[in-house]
């Protein structure tokens, strides 16, 4: 009876065991799927620059910056004042004409 009993219980486990292997999809890993996502990106090349185009973008650049330093050291230097208002030339032209309004 207990061999019977054995018998049975293997039976039924061999029966429920291919049907529990069947519920996984065995032609697909998860691996394998990641494997196919990198081989579907595409890597984007730009071609280089020509050189031409290299060098007037550098030399533009300089001229650039070169232009900004003279008007940054233009900016720091003060203007000079025109001579004809300077506290001299004032005084004078008032002098002058107190000189002549005494004379009148």
């Amino acid at each position: 009876m207990a061999s019977l009993v054995a018998l049975a219980l293997l039976v039924a486990v061999a029966a429920v065991f291919p049907a529990l292997a069947d519920a996984q999809d065995p032609g697909v890993r998860p691996d394998t799927r990641l494997q196919m996502e990198t081989t579907r990106k595409r890597l984007v090349v730009r071609p280089d620059a020509p050189v031409a185009t290299a060098f007037r973008d550098a030399e533009r650049a300089t001229d650039e910056l070169a232009a900004r330093r003279l008007a940054e050291e233009a900016a720091a230097v003060p203007a000079p004042r025109a001579p004809q208002l300077d506290y001299d030339v004032t005084s004078a032209i008032q002098a002058r004409n107190l000189q002549r309004a005494q004379r009148r």
